[in-house]
C-alpha cells in the first residue's frame, strides 16, 4: 500500500534574540516529532534570532513574516498565504501575538488551529485579551501546567478543549555526573556553588534571590552565586548586588548554550518566581531535577507540580528571602539531604517529563485533530 502522505504541522513564534522557556519547548519538539507521520514548518514574527538558526539545525524550513508595527494584521493575511502554500493541516502557536496571528491566519486558511498556555498568571492587558481571543478560536489547547490552565479557565469557557501536556526533554541529555570541570566552564574552582537559570527579565524575582544569597554568604563564606541568563533587567540586578555588597561572590554569566554542563556543577538550584507574575512549567527547574539537584522554589504556580515539598527540594513564599535563604543552608550544609531530594526528583523527571512523552502526548492531540 502506498505510504500516507505525512500531515504539514505549521509553528508560529518569536525569535527575540533570547531563548526563552516556549522557545525551547519548540525545539525539543523538532528533535522528537516522527518525520514520516508529521512535516513542521516554522514562523517567526522577527528575523536573525537563534531559534529560527537551531530550527534550520534540526532540517525545520523557516519563514520570516516581519511587521510594520505592533499590530500589523497583514501578517495574518501572510500567513494564511504560507498555510495555503504548504497545505498545512494544523497551525500550532505559541504565546501572545504570534498565537493571535496564528489563530486569525489557520481560521482564514481553513486549517485547524492549537494554542498554548504557558503561564500561570496575570499578563500584560493587551497580551492577556489577545490571548484569551486566540483561545476562543483555537479547536484545542495545549497547557504545560495545571496550574496555567485553571488561571486561564477559572472564569471563562476552555478547559474542555485544553490536554495538559508537561514539558519534555531528551533524557540521554541528563547525565548527573559533569561532564566539564569547573575551570572548563569559568567557575570557581573552590565552595558550594548555588545556580539559578531564567532570563533576567521583570517576570523572575531575582531581588528576592539575590537578598537570600546575601544571608547565605554570611553563615557560609565559602559559597558562591552563579547566575545563567541575559535579559533587559540585568544591569539592575547587578546593581543590587552591588549595593549589598555581595557582587564578588555572584557570578553573572549571561546568556550560555552549556546550561545542562554548568548546572552539574551546581550543589544547589534555585528558581525565585516573581509572585504577581507566577509561572507555568519550569524548565529550569525541570532541568535542575533532570540532572538530579535539590531545588528550591517559589510556591507559585506550576512550580508545586514539580517540586513536592521536602521530597524533591523546598517550596517557599512569594518575595520571602529570609525563608529561601533558610532553605538554601539547610541544603548547603547537609550533603545527604541534597543527594537523596536530587534522586527523588529524578525519579520524578523520568517518570513524566521526557520528549518521549510530550512528543507523543502532541502528536496524539495533531492525530485526534486532523480525523475531525
Amino acid at each position: 500500500m502506498p505510504k500516507s502522505p505525512s500531515l504539514n504541522i505549521l509553528f508560529i513564534a518569536h525569535d527575540t534574540g533570547l531563548i526563552g522557556g516556549a522557545e525551547r519547548q519548540i525545539l525539543e519538539l523538532f528533535r522528537g516529532l516522527d518525520r514520516e507521520r508529521f512535516s513542521p514548518y516554522l514562523v517567526c514574527l522577527e528575523e536573525g534570532g537563534p531559534v529560527a538558526a537551531r530550527a534550520v539545525e534540526y532540517g525545520v524550513p523557516v519563514s520570516h513574516v516581519a511587521r510594520s508595527w505592533r499590530w500589523d494584521l497583514s501578517v495574518a493575511v501572510r500567513i494564511r498565504s504560507i498555510i495555503r502554500d504548504l497545505n498545512v493541516a494544523i497551525v500550532h502557536a505559541y504565546l501572545g501575538l504570534p498565537g493571535f496571528y496564528g489563530a486569525v491566519a489557520g481560521k482564514l486558511a481553513g486549517a485547524r488551529v492549537i494554542s498554548t498556555i504557558r503561564t500561570a498568571g496575570p499578563r500584560k492587558r493587551l497580551s492577556d485579551v489577545t490571548e484569551r481571543f486566540a483561545f476562543l478560536m483555537s479547536d484545542r489547547i495545549i497547557a504545560n501546567s495545571r496550574a496555567g490552565a485553571e488561571y486561564y479557565f477559572r472564569r471563562f469557557p476552555g478547559m474542555g478543549k485544553t490536554e495538559i501536556i508537561y514539558n519534555g526533554y531528551d533524557f540521554s541529555d541528563f547525565d548527573p555526573a559533569p561532564a566539564k570541570s569547573r575551570s572548563d566552564l569559568g567557575l570557581p574552582p573552590d565552595g558550594l556553588l548555588v545556580g539559578h537559570v531564567a532570563n533576567l527579565s521583570y517576570l523572575k524575582d531575582y531581588p528576592t534571590f539575590i537578598r537570600a544569597l546575601r544571608r547565605v554568604f554570611t553563615e557560609e563564606p565559602g559559597s558562591r552565586g552563579v547566575i545563567i541568563g541575559d535579559g533587559a533587567k540585568r544591569a539592575d540586578y547587578e546593581a543590587i548586588a552591588e549595593s549589598l555588597g555581595i557582587s564578588d561572590n555572584i557570578l553573572f554569566l549571561g546568556h550560555r548554550r552549556d546550561v545542562l554542563d554548568l548546572v552539574s556543577n551546581f550543589d544547589v538550584c534555585v528558581l525565585a518566581s516573581h509572585p504577581a507574575y507566577s509561572e507555568g512549567l519550569s524548565n529550569s527547574i525541570a532541568e535542575y531535577m533532570g540532572l538530579a539537584k535539590p531545588v528550591v522554589a517559589t510556591e507559585v504556580g506550576g512550580n508545586p507540580e514539580l517540586v513536592k515539598d521536602g521530597e524533591t527540594g523546598f517550596l517557599c513564599p512569594g518575595g520571602d528571602a529570609e525563608t529561601m535563604a533558610d532553605r538554601i543552608l539547610s541544603l548547603l550544609r547537609d550533603d545527604g539531604l541534597r543527594r537523596d531530594m536530587g534522586r527523588r526528583g529524578r525519579e520524578f523527571f523520568r517518570a513524566n517529563l521526557t520528549l518521549e512523552k510530550m512528543v507523543k502526548d502532541t502528536q496524539c492531540v495533531y492525530e485526534e485533530l486532523a480525523r475531525k
